[in-house]
């Protein structure tokens, strides 16, 4: 062993430009390469914590004929779902929502407000089956009893934050705005982070104000799914055509396959896996590459140690261990590397944690693979190096045999070829990123501003008022939700006897002229229409889909079936949802009044902007009896849809050319190494050339000629590939 660390010892020395460089190389891809395999862990271990999770499913309907897919259903479908299959054990309601809750003292006095804390409703009467599907690990309490109304269970960060180390159970806590109380019945240890469930406080749900706005989630025996969904498309079958089909997808893969926006993104993690892979490649290319280009050099050291009685074997094996030094060193160095990563930029991109201390195994296991490159990375060129007759080394053919030659034109082909096709698939995906970000919508996004206002509508139309006193507020509309985001209920109609289904955007009457929309055909929404019977203009799709004529002034059962809805006009079609979703059928609804509003829309000058922002908050925080720790989340709408629907885009983006342009400078870093260890072996052809009067860019072209043969070789092989 101690031979073996003299040699790596003298490499480094002997060799010390190449060895350095091809040390960060290896480093750098190590670094990289760990980072994509942690975001691969954490997606591909999505919802893996739970024991039973590959028989646990998402209930989810899908349409053909329109493309949606129903992802919330009504209790009532669940219940009847259920009765149809005896293979279901259990199921779970639940609605995930964002609320506010206040802790007092005493005599009532707030001591502070939980924002934003994420909350799971179970049906009332059902609440107990959150605990029989996911089966959470209950440290104090009773959660059989947390399910009832006034009760509830909270998982465990939530209540250290509340109440440190004191004991949660019996503690109170009141919904901001209700003042209802909430006796904490039992505690549940912490869901991870790659999980559906968030951490939070979980109740029961007491009336039917969120039904239809719940994600179903079953458990069945070992290999029910498929007999459930054999009987429900042969019940399809007997029914309409457009009847909603049957989807249950099994937990682990909810987050890749039928992933969230702004969440998971396969595509994401198979790019950024591939890049890290190929990156760890080209540095171990680069490192038999040098080890190629050494053997010539240290040829005479190998035939005096062979002379001495070395036997083959133990040579071999040397040059084999030196070759794990250089990866375990690399290795060392690329902590270093993660660690830096961790604290920069590059770690907004990540769902996953990077820091090492969060990923203890999985460095374990990268030093295992260290070694194993290591062996990998050697066997070939310690082979290659002893397989010589000591005659060549005293002619140095060796150098210059037709084998070292060949084997290197190869391994850097294959270099160029993987870079080549990197740079022009990651070019591809740039303009993809902004073509989604500039693409028009359909909406004049331009100096618009949300805000929540659920808060506040019992004053709504003096706080309106008391915004449009700033000259700086243009308009103001409502809907209710965000162009792009989820919250637009999909409805099922039938029109002159046909099956119609559509989007629904509830919106109030000025908001297509507030978002720039053009009613291409009828009439617009009136200011009356806020409150009276439900006017609906549908978009062109809808129109079109359908085959409909002399749409307009005909009706049809609207948000309550006692109802009738008139349709008055048809707008242009907008992109209400992301961009990777074709446009669909859809309807805007007037409504003002509608219980499900809670989107303010307020366009403002480009002037002032910042203090525009304090204003409206200011104004908020006055009509809505805000405390100064309930914030409320003022955003330029551009930003919250790129932000939301095109985060995996964006992310995919920019870790992708980062990760590139580290590649591409790999890459160089290990031709550089070879170039110059090249010209160091001609110093005598070099200067021949320059005695018989050849210029520098001459000498140049002489070195560089196979380099730029490799290349052309490589971007004819990688363009039509990439």
């Amino acid at each position: 062993m101690r031979t073996i660390l003299y040699n790596f010892l003298f490499v480094l020395k002997r060799f010390r430009t190449s060895s350095i460089l091809n040390i960060l190389g290896l480093a750098i891809a190590f670094a990289v390469f760990f980072l994509t395999i942690v975001q691969a862990y954490y997606d591909f271990g999505y919802n893996r914590n739970f024991r039973n999770a590959d028989n646990i499913h998402l209930y989810t309907l899908y349409r053909p004929s329109s493309g949606f897919r129903e992802t919330h259903v009504r209790v009532q479908q669940l219940k009847e779902f259920a009765d149809r299959h005896s293979e279901i054990i259990n199921y779970c309601y639940i609605v995930n929502m964002w609320d506010n809750y206040d802790i007092r003292d005493s005599i009532g006095t707030s001591l502070g407000t939980l924002r934003n804390l994420p909350i799971t409703l179970s049906k009332e009467g059902e609440g107990e089956s959150f605990v029989n599907v996911f089966k959470p690990e209950i440290i104090a309490g009773d959660a059989s009893t947390a399910f009832t109304p006034g009760r509830a269970m909270l998982s465990e960060s939530i209540a250290k934050k509340l109440w440190g180390n004191e004991d949660p159970v019996g503690k109170i806590l009141y919904k901001s705005f209700t003042n209802t109380p909430i006796t904490i019945a039992a505690v549940c240890k912490d869901f991870p982070e790659n999980c559906s469930l968030d951490n939070g406080i979980y109740v029961s749900l007491t009336d039917n104000l969120y039904d239809g706005h719940g994600r179903v989630y079953i458990e069945t025996v070992g290999g029910g799914k498929e007999t459930i969904l054999k009987r429900e498309a042969e019940r399809q079958q007997k029914s309409s055509d457009d009847e909603l089909q049957t989807e249950l997808t099994v937990l682990p893969d909810i987050h890749l396959i039928l992933s969230e926006k702004g969440r998971g993104s396969l595509s994401l993690t198979i790019v950024l896996l591939t890049i890290g892979i190929l990156l760890v490649i080209i540095a171990y290319i680069n490192f038999v590459n040098f080890a190629v280009a050494m053997a010539p050099v240290r040829l005479k050291g190998f035939n005096i140690r062979r002379v001495l009685g070395e036997s083959a074997f133990l040579l071999k094996f040397s040059i084999i261990m030196e070759a794990v030094f250089f990866s375990l060193f690399a290795f060392l160095l690329s902590i270093l590397f993660i660690h830096y990563l961790n604290d920069s930029v590059v770690k907004e991109f990540f769902i996953a944690d990077l820091s090492l201390s969060k990923n203890m195994g999985l460095l374990m296991s990268f030093v295992v693979c260290s070694v194993i490159m290591g062996l990998l990375a050697g066997i070939y060129p310690a082979f290659y190096s002893t397989a010589f007759q000591p005659a060549m080394v005293i002619n140095s053919s060796f150098a210059n045999s037709q084998g070292s030659r060949r084997i290197r034109s190869i391994l850097i082909t294959i270099q160029f070829i993987t870079v080549i096709f990197l740079v022009i698939t990651v070019g591809f995906i740039k303009l993809q990123h902004i073509y989604m970000q500039n693409n028009s919508l359909g909406i004049d996004k331009e100096n618009v501003v949300y805000m929540p206002y659920s808060a506040i509508k019992s004053n709504l139309t003096i706080f309106e008022n008391e915004l449009k006193k700033n000259p700086a507020i243009l308009d103001i509309a409502y809907s209710a939700t965000i162009p792009g985001f989820p919250g637009i209920e999909n409805w099922d109609r039938e029109y002159n006897g046909e099956p119609v289904n559509f989007a629904v955007w509830v919106v109030s009457h000025n908001l297509l002229r507030f978002f720039g929309i053009d009613v291409i055909e009828g009439n617009n929404f009136q200011p009356e229409d806020d409150y009276g019977p439900e006017k609906i203009i549908c978009n062109r799709t809808f129109v079109e889909k359908y085959g409909f004529d002399n749409i307009i002034g005909t009706t049809f059962s609207g948000t309550y079936p006692s109802e009738r809805a008139e349709i008055i006009g048809i707008a242009e079609d907008v992109n209400f949802e992301i961009l990777r979703e074709p446009v669909k059928p859809m309807a805007f609804i007037s409504c003002k009044n509608y219980s499900g509003m809670n989107c303010m829309f307020i366009r403002i000058g480009k002037k002032n902007i910042t203090q525009t922002f304090d204003y409206i908050l200011n104004i908020y925080k006055k009509f809505g009896n805000l405390n100064d720790e309930a914030m409320v989340e003022i955003q330029f709408v551009d930003d919250m849809i790129n932000k939301y629907l095109y985060t995996q885009e964006n992310n995919l983006a920019k870790l992708s050319s980062i990760f590139t342009i580290i590649t591409i400078i790999v890459a160089i870093m290990g031709v550089y190494g070879l170039i110059l260890f090249n010209a160091k072996s001609k110093q005598k052809t070099i200067a021949l050339h320059k005695v018989h009067g050849a210029s520098i860019m001459e000498v140049i072209l002489m070195l560089n000629r196979g380099f730029l043969i490799q290349f052309a070789v490589a971007y004819i092989i990688a363009v039509p590939v990439a």
